[in-house]
């Protein structure tokens, strides 16, 4: 067995917080049932943070740890300083959560300080180094511009967030609150997550579904990326106080109908008949494609004049097509980072040969369970149902972590003879 590396490719520290807040969150649901009606409340602000910045954001900012670099081939400027910074950034979501469920304007107000801080302070070495790498002569780097544009919108979004959280706990600016929700939510659910998600399936997508990249090409990558990124500008522009108009709008909508649906069918022809026999991932991937195009019908749908549907779009949007994404890559690449921690860089582990099959089912059936009924609780006009939603995704929580601890210690017994069943071996 390899030495096990003295500093992991993806800070586990930020993968663990993260999962706890995605467990929080079912807590949360269970907690406070949403209202039926248009707009959102505290509690209802309280989960979405919860997830978007809890869950989502923080994974997304340990990942990037190792994504930057290894999609560049390039070195990190002031690592130990994005790392760092991850600490006072989950330390501000805590706060902030805590001020939407209490409805504390101090903890709204010290929260936006600090998730701001981190950011900064994990954006300012991302950024230098993304800008540092310089492509050979003649060839093209839209992996840089890719990166500083989901860092771009995810420092603006952190911005106007800010903004809305100083509203809320009494600045005098409290008018912005009539205008400001939608755009932040375009920026950070769009620009930001979206778009990175977009991004780096182009390389996670191949090792999860057993594909040669030489094979199955992404055939609307660029179609992709191109259409989600005017159709969130475009969106925007409807959306800002002056120039709003429901043309625009659409225009935008449309564009991000055509990409999600070009997105789904590249996904799909990766995942049908995927090769790799591990399907538990697959099938998490598998169901992001069908919600990523619903959440776009969901948005048409508010468009169109169901201003009471936007519940469900942001919850079919971050704990469906975001949520389900992380949990899928988390079932192949994360546990595959759970065996190098352990025992070292060089091992060849498979996932499927560490995590226990009935937990990885029992995970998905009940999340996707709690996915699809809570978006259509939320259509219907049925919010104070979803506390049985939280129930739902909580087991499904539960068994994935059950999962990931087992895998955890399974990596840390076994012996140098693979010939050894894993499943024997104690576990204590």
């Amino acid at each position: 067995m390899s030495a096990p590396a003295s500093r992991p490719w993806i800070p586990p520290a930020a993968l663990i917080t993260g999962q706890l807040a995605h467990g929080a969150s079912w807590l949360l649901l269970m907690a406070f049932a949403w209202p039926s009606t248009p707009g959102l409340s505290m509690p209802g602000l309280a989960w979405i943070h919860a997830v978007a910045l809890g869950w989502l954001t923080l994974t997304a900012l340990g990942v990037m740890v190792h994504v930057i670099p290894g999609f560049l081939d390039i070195e990190w400027i002031a690592e130990g300083v994005a790392r760092w910074s991850l600490l006072p950034f989950a330390l501000g979501v805590l706060l902030l959560v805590a001020g939407f469920a209490l409805t504390a304007p101090i903890a709204l107000s010290g929260g936006a300080v600090l998730i701001l801080l981190g950011l900064l302070g994990f954006a300012g070495p991302a950024l230098a180094t993304v800008l540092s790498f310089k492509p050979p002569a003649g060839t093209k780097a839209p992996f840089r511009f890719s990166f500083t544009l989901v860092l771009g919108a995810l420092g603006v979004a952190a911005a106007l967030g800010a903004t809305m959280a100083w509203a809320l706990a009494g600045a005098p600016w409290g008018q912005v609150l009539g205008w400001l929700p939608p755009i932040h939510a375009v920026l950070a659910g769009g620009g930001w997550l979206t778009l990175l998600i977009i991004g780096v399936s182009t390389r996670t997508l191949f090792p999860v579904t057993g594909r040669r990249r030489a094979d199955h090409k992404l055939r609307f990558h660029v179609w992709v990326s191109s259409g989600l990124t005017l159709g969130f500008v475009l969106l925007l522009v409807g959306l800002l106080p002056g120039v709003a108009h429901p043309a625009w709008r659409w225009a935008g909508l449309a564009a991000l109908a055509i990409a999600a649906v070009l997105y789904a069918i590249d996904g799909a022809e990766l995942v049908i008949g995927a090769p790799n026999d591990h399907k538990p991932p697959i099938a998490f991937v598998s169901m992001t494609l069908i919600y990523l195009v619903a959440t776009v019908l969901i948005g048409l749908g508010v468009n169109a004049g169901h201003p009471e549907w936007q519940a469900a779009l942001a919850f079919v949007g971050l704990i469906g097509w975001m949520g389900q994404s992380v949990n899928g890559y988390l079932m192949h690449i994360g546990i595959r980072l759970l065996t190098t921690v352990v025992r070292g860089d060089d091992d060849e582990t498979r996932p499927g040969q560490l995590l226990v099959p009935w937990l990885s089912w029992t995970a998905f059936v009940a999340t996707q369970a709690a996915v699809v009924g809570g978006t259509a609780l939320l259509l219907l006009g049925l919010g104070h149902y979803l506390p049985w939603v939280g129930a739902c995704g909580l087991v499904g929580w539960v068994a994935l972590m059950v999962n990931v601890r087992m895998a955890y210690l399974k990596a840390r017994k076994w012996p140098q003879d693979p010939e050894i069943p894993l499943m024997v071996l104690p576990l204590s």
